[in-house]
């Protein structure tokens, strides 16, 4: 009987050697193929955090990308960054960094998708702003050519943690412009300004969109509810989209009735005074002003940085005039320029007084 057990325990000991490796082997294929332990700090030729990437996206997964990072030209820079998994339920998504140069007016329109009233900003050491899929900060001056640069990451999945993706965002810049050797940026910004809500609410008749003094008595059509979206004023960076409660179509309604967007971000106007055909005019109130096309001005003023501000007419707009008798589009500019200046604390030097 001993004897026989005796063998019995040398039979299966191999067994168990054997079983005991591929549970090993699998322990180490699992973490490699669904989690970052075994792969790079940095991922997109070290722009990118790739524990910070990870954060972003949701559910779990390996990190990986495909971007040798700095291109040849800085905005020739791209790099996709995908979170997978063979893990049931745990989800994929990804991340698409490139760095891009755009005229200094269009900023605020970052991509020419960005929803400035659900945007949330920061401002002061690094400019820049988050919504739902994408985030985007402005390089250093040193770093600019002809136009303004800004680093954008896109997301393919909705982004629930916002101060992770400004973490990264800012992070990827930083990595940028150090990369660059044009200048120094945070790890991170100082702070998030959130939308005031996350729908739209009632307009305040005499308190548009928190601008004390501007109405829309006068400048919508009559009898039709007006909704706002956006940031409190006043902030450093900041914006408001105006629209219609009516029966548009959701293309038009989307689009909105009125934008307005204004900034006292150093770096932002700056952007904003290397826009081709930027010339010195004078402002609704008088006094003198960087005039941007039609809609958009620098201000001048008595204490603090300037001012900039801008009014976009949208679809609704053009929609609702066609079949009411609203204003031109040019006498929406002085009432709200009129306001912010009031608001965000932007009075006219004594000279141009």
């Amino acid at each position: 009987m001993s004897t026989a057990a005796g063998g019995t325990g040398r039979t299966w000991k191999p067994w168990g050697v054997v079983m005991a490796v591929l549970l090993v082997v699998a322990g180490l294929l699992h973490v490699w193929r669904n989690t970052n332990v075994l792969t790079e700090d940095r991922v997109c030729g070290g722009l990118v955090s790739a524990e910070q990437a990870n954060g972003v996206l949701p559910g779990v997964g390996r990190i990986d990308a495909e971007g040798d990072g700095l291109g040849k030209e800085l905005t020739d820079t791209v790099c996709r960054i995908e979170k997978s998994s063979v893990v049931l339920g745990s989800g994929e998504g990804a991340l698409t960094l490139r760095v891009r140069a755009q005229q200094g007016m269009e900023i605020l329109g970052v991509y020419g998708v960005s929803e400035l009233p659900e945007t949330s900003f920061f401002s002061g050491a690094v400019t820049g702003g988050v919504d739902d899929d994408l985030g985007w900060a402005l390089l250093p001056e040193e770093c600019w050519a002809t136009q303004p640069v800004f680093v954008g990451i896109s997301s393919t999945e909705r982004i629930s943690d916002r101060e992770a993706f400004a973490a990264l965002t800012t992070d990827t810049a930083r990595a940028i412009a150090a990369g660059e050797g044009c200048g120094d940026l945070p790890e991170k910004p100082e702070r998030l300004l959130p939308p005031r809500s996350d729908a739209p609410r009632p307009v305040s008749e005499g308190r548009v969109c928190g601008l004390g003094g501007l109405s829309v008595s006068g400048q919508v059509p009559e009898g039709v509810k007006v909704l706002e979206a956006g940031q409190k004023a006043p902030a450093d960076l900041w914006s408001c989209k105006l629209t219609l409660d009516d029966d548009a179509r959701d293309s038009v309604r989307a689009a909105g009735f009125m934008a307005y967007s204004a900034s006292r971000d150093p770096l932002l106007i700056a952007a904003v005074k290397k826009t081709p055909g930027t010339s010195e005019g004078k402002a609704p109130d008088g006094r003198r002003a960087d005039l941007v096309g039609d809609s958009q001005m620098i201000l001048p003023c008595a204490e603090g940085d300037a001012l900039y501000l801008a009014v976009e007419a949208k679809a609704q707009y053009w929609e609702a005039r066609e079949l009411s008798d609203l204003p031109p589009s040019a006498e929406y500019v002085g009432p709200f320029m009129k306001a912010a200046a009031k608001t965000f604390g932007c009075t006219a030097p004594a000279e141009a007084q």
